[in-house]
C-alpha cells in the first residue's frame, strides 16, 4: 500500500537509543533510520547520555526529553504535549516497557491508539497477579497492535498477559556496517594488539552477566585447550552487568589457566576485527526467570563477519541461527559445546563451512523488511 510521505507522522518513544549500546537502543535506532530511507522523517524521543560521545552528525526529529530507563513527570509532560501535536493519524510505537506505560496514559486521555514492541526480558518480567503486573499487562493490552522480536518472545508474553487481538513477529535486522572487511588490520586495544599473533581466539560480545553464559564459555574452552594443546585465548566485550559474576568469571579462567581478555566496551573496527580473527563466537545464553535472550542481534554481527556462532537453545536464538544449526546446543550440554567448539578449533573446513552458513543465515534478516512489517500501511509498493 502507497501513502503521501509528507502527511503520515511517525513517532518512536523509546528509553534506550544511541549512543548507548544496549538491544532497544539498536532497535530504536535502526527503525528510525529505516523509516528515514523510505522517506519518512520520524520523530523520535529518547533518553539524553551525557556521559557518553554524541553521534558526530546529529540525528534530525530527536528530541532528547527522557533518561536512561527513566522518564521524570516533567518528561512525561512535555512528550504529551509533543504527541498531541501530531495529525490525528499519527503512528505511535512505543519501543520498550516504561514507553508502552506513557503511550498507554497518553492513549487513555486522548483516545489515540499506539502499537508496542516487546523484546524478550519485558515478555516476563511481570508475570504473575502483582499490583504492578496488572497495569502494565492493561497497558499491553491497550495497544493495537503488539509486535514482537521473534516468535518465542511473542509466545512468552501470551503466557505472561494473555493473548493480543493482533500480533506480529518482526525479526530485527543487521547494520550493513557489520559487512566487509575491516578497515584496520590492527586492533586499537593495547590487549588485543599484544596477542601472540598464533593465538587461537574466541569471543562473546554482550553484556556480563549470568544469562549471557560467559562463565560457561570459560570452562568450555579450557577442556578445549586442555584437550587440543592449542595456544587458546577468550575474549569477553561488554560493559558488566554483574560485578560478582564478572569476578567469577576472572576468578575461574586464572584457575583453570585459561587466558582471559575482559575487554570492555570496544569501538566497531576492534569487534569486528575480533569476529574476523576468531574461531567462533559464543553465545551460551541461560535459562533465567525474568531476562530471555528473545533474539540475540550479535548472532548476526558475528555472522556478517563469516564467524560461526556456537550457542544455545534459549529464547529466540534457534529462529535466528536456525533450528537445524550444528553450533545449536541445549544450555547444560557441556560435551556437547565442547566438541563443537573442538570441531571448529581443528577442523578448518568444517569452520568454513559453519562461517559459510551464519553469513547466509545473516543475510534473511534486514531492518528494512523489520520496519515494513512495523508499519505495513507505510511500505513502499516498489
Amino acid at each position: 500500500m502507497t501513502t503521501d510521505k509528507a502527511s503520515r507522522s511517525v513517532v518512536v518513544l523509546t528509553c534506550e537509543y544511541p549512543p548507548f549500546p544496549g538491544g532497544i537502543a539498536s532497535y530504536s535506532g535502526q527503525v528510525a533510520a529505516a523509516l528515514r530511507d523510505i522517506g519518512y522523517a520520524p520523530i523520535v524521543v529518547a533518553p539524553n547520555y551525557p556521559d557518553l560521545p554524541k553521534p558526530t552528525v546529529p540525528e534530525p526529529g530527536v528530541f532528547r526529553l527522557f533518561s536512561h530507563h527513566k522518564i521524570t513527570p516533567r518528561a512525561a509532560l512535555a512528550t504529551f504535549r509533543l504527541l498531541a501535536t501530531q495529525p490525528s493519524d499519527a503512528i505511535i510505537l512505543a519501543a520498550d516497557i516504561r514507553t508502552v506505560l506513557l503511550a498507554a496514559s497518553f492513549s487513555i486521555l486522548t483516545g489515540r491508539p499506539f502499537r508496542a514492541m516487546v523484546h524478550g526480558s519485558e515478555a516476563s518480567k511481570f508475570a504473575g497477579r502483582s499490583f504492578g503486573g496488572a497495569i502494565v499487562r492493561r497497558a499491553y493490552h491497550r495497544a493495537e497492535v503488539i509486535l514482537a522480536n521473534s516468535l518465542a518472545t511473542l509466545n512468552i508474553f501470551t503466557q505472561s498477559f494473555g493473548v493480543p487481538s493482533v500480533a506480529r513477529v518482526t525479526y530485527l535486522g543487521i547494520d550493513a556496517k557489520w559487512f566487509g572487511e575491516p578497515s584496520e588490520g590492527t586492533f586499537d586495544n593495547p590487549a588485543l594488539s599484544a596477542l601472540p599473533i598464533d593465538t587461537r581466539l574466541f569471543v562473546s560480545v554482550g553484556r556480563i552477566e549470568d544469562r549471557k553464559g560467559q562463565l560457561a564459555a570459560v570452562r568450555a574452552l579450557a577442556e578445549v585447550k586442555k584437550t587440543t594443546g592449542l595456544p587458546i585465548a577468550y575474549v569477553a566485550v561488554g560493559r558488566t552487568e554483574q560485578s560478582d559474576y564478572a569476578q567469577k568469571v576472572v576468578a575461574t579462567a586464572a584457575s583453570l589457566e585459561l587466558p582471559l581478555i575482559m575487554a570492555g566496551h570496544l569501538g566497531d573496527g576492534d569487534i569486528k576485527l575480533l569476529y574476523r580473527r576468531s574461531i567462533a563466537h559464543l553465545l551460551l545464553a541461560q535459562p533465567h526467570p525474568t531476562k530471555i535472550e528473545g533474539f540475540g542481534l550479535v548472532l548476526l554481527e558475528a555472522g556478517a563477519q563469516h564467524c560461526p556462532s556456537v550457542t544455545t537453545r534459549v529464547g529466540g536464538i534457534p529462529e535466528v541461527v536456525g533450528a537445524d544449526c550444528d553450533l545449536l546446543l541445549e544450555p547444560d550440554d557441556d560435551n556437547g559445546i565442547v566438541r563443537a567448539l573442538i570441531f571448529l578449533a581443528t577442523d578448518e573446513a568444517k569452520r568454513q563451512k559453519e562461517a559459510q552458513r551464519a553469513f547466509d543465515r545473516t543475510s534473511l534478516f534486514s531492518w528494512r523488511r523489520c520496519t515494513e512489517l512495523s508499519f505495513p500501511e507505510l511500505a513502499s509498493s516498489d
